[in-house]
Formats: C-alpha cells, structure tokens, sequence
C-alpha cells in the first residue's frame, strides 16, 4: 500500500525501502516546516535584499538535506536553489552545518543514513570539518557544484537547542565590481538573520 502510493521505494541493491519525498512534500505545508516557513520568509526577505544575494533554508532528511524554504535575490542577476533540491551532507556547505553542529547521537544516525552512492569521507577528514566549523561558528567554502561561488552557512536552532536548520547564501562576487556589498558584510548579515529566525524558533 505505502509503496502504492509512493511514500517509499524499494532498492533493489540494498534489498532496503526508503521514505520518498512524498511525505516530505506534504510536510511543506504541516507543522514545523510550516512554522519554519512562518518565521523565516520574511527575514530572509530582508536579507536577499539588504545583500542582493540569494539565500535558502536546508533541513537534514532521510540521509541528504533538503532545501525548505527558497528566497531569490532582488537583482537581474540571480543564482539561487530550487526549492525541494537535495544537498549531499559531504559536499554541500548546508551538509558540513547539520552534521557539525548535531550532536554525536545525531550525527552517527545521519552518517548510517547517506545513501551509498554518495561521496564518502574518512573519519579524520569528517572530524576536522566539524571541529572548525564548531570553533569558527559557521562555514564559508567554495562551491562543489558552481565554479567561482562561495557558499556562507550559519546554524539555526530548535526552542530545545538542537541544530534544526542551515541557512545558506551561494554568494556570487561580480567581475565588473558592481555588486554593493562584499562578502565579509554578507557574512555578517547572514549570521544576524540566522541568530533571529534561531530566536522566533524559541531558543
């Protein structure tokens, strides 16, 4: 019956089911992505606008991180994420936030949950990761899948401290020199919005 109706599916490799994104889908419009939704859109809002950049929402689900909430940049000149996309936990900067900032129960369970396919990544290197993003607060790297882009992520927590979301801007530096405000501004704007939307969450 679930596989009927497409809420799981079967692989055949690993002889396993997996949730699909159906209950995922309708998620969007129920409980904490909703709430999520609520608090969030018009911060971000204000933020694509005050650093002309894009920025979206990633929750951890099902092994990959989903893209939750999606805001585009008020400029002609647009990169931003569909909402929906995935985001592979070791190559994404939404990824490195989520796994950095669970805790270790938490994070092992997410670790056991990435699909086979994906890219793995030893244990030592996994553990710099987490320990600098902890020390720093955040992640600022290049772009696994866009040349030239710099990907700034801050954690967003839950009322009971729990890291719930990362908040990410793909930022795009414009070779004309047009672009009013540099990175290390976008950077500081964007932790403002995080430690907010972290606020209206109820930490």
């Amino acid at each position: 019956m679930l596989k009927s109706q497409y809420f799981v599916a079967y692989h055949a490799d690993s002889e396993r089911y997996e949730l699909t994104l159906k209950l995922f889908e309708i998620a969007h419009g129920l409980g904490p992505v909703r709430r999520l939704n609520l608090v969030a859109a018009p911060l971000m809002k204000q933020l694509s606008q005050d650093i002309d950049q894009s920025c979206h929402l990633v929750i951890y689900y099902a092994g990959k991180g989903h893209v939750v909430v999606q805001q585009n940049a008020p400029s002609a000149r647009v990169l931003s994420v569909r909402l929906g996309a995935e985001a592979p936990l070791f190559d994404s900067c939404s990824g490195h936030i989520l796994l950095a900032f669970a805790d270790d129960a938490d994070r092992e369970e997410m670790l056991q949950a990435i699909p086979s396919e994906h890219r793995n990544l030893s244990e030592s290197a996994l553990k710099k990761i987490v320990e600098r993003i902890r020390s720093d607060g955040f992640e600022c790297n290049s772009s696994a899948q866009i040349h030239g882009v710099q990907d700034i992520g801050y954690p967003i927590f839950d009322h009971g401290g729990r890291v719930a979301v990362a908040l990410v801007v793909p930022f795009l530096e414009f070779l004309d020199d047009s672009h009013p405000v540099k990175i290390d501004a976008a950077q500081a704007a964007i932790e403002k919005t995080a430690n907010q939307i972290t606020t209206g969450l109820g930490h």
